[in-house]
């Protein structure tokens, strides 16, 4: 993977975390939103910034199917081993405790 597609992946990354809020933000505040009452306000930001992060996801994922390594992230991420002690080392077998 070169620079390009590494730099690309980080940047979609955190804009979700960081311009998502940014844009739902913005959208409010082209309409004259402070005139409403606070829980109005915060609903609709919280509306807007949900659009915004959803509409964010959808552009990375045609992103993801024409230019996958541009959004390798999300395999980084199926990489990492999951925090915790735990070592498996072979099958693990589940069982149904047997009912009374």
């Amino acid at each position: 993977m070169n620079f390009f597609d590494s730099a690309l992946s980080l940047i979609t990354l955190a804009s979700l975390f960081i311009i998502g809020p940014a844009v739902g933000y913005a959208v409010v505040s082209c309409f004259n939103w402070q005139n409403w009452p606070v829980p109005i306000q915060h609903l609709v930001l919280g509306i807007c910034t949900m659009v915004a992060v959803s509409a964010m996801i959808l552009a990375y994922g045609i992103l993801w199917e024409r230019r996958p390594t541009s959004a390798a992230w999300y395999g980084w991420i199926q990489e990492l081993p999951p925090a915790g002690k735990l070592r498996q080392t072979g099958p693990v077998e589940t069982r149904q405790p047997p009912k009374k």
